[in-house]
């Protein structure tokens, strides 16, 4: 797991050994440990999938692309909580 801020200065955690066949499996789980919903409509690249999910008032994207593998961020200041969460359960259960 890879904790870095993006060039958006948002905090961001990277799996780089995640393959994106993974991301719908990984998504789901951590929708359904977290109580997730929705806001919005994912998005499928060649190289990238991508959706952004909320709890309260807290919005973290969920993210795959081929240069970093399966990613976590944070979209506010006040989603770095949740985001950091997240990225723990997601290396404590696939990168263990």
């Amino acid at each position: 797991m890879n904790e870095h801020r993006d060039a958006s200065n948002r905090l961001t955690f990277d799996f780089d050994k995640i393959e994106s066949g993974m991301y719908s499996k990984i998504t789901n789980m951590v929708v359904a440990q977290f109580g997730l919903e929705a806001e919005s409509t994912i998005t499928k690249g060649l190289d990238e999938v991508f959706q952004n999910f909320r709890l309260h008032d807290e919005i973290i994207g969920l993210e795959w692309d081929n240069w970093s593998g399966y990613i976590v961020n944070a979209q506010s200041e006040n989603a770095e909580p949740l985001a950091t969460k997240v990225a723990t359960y997601i290396n404590e259960t696939f990168n263990s």
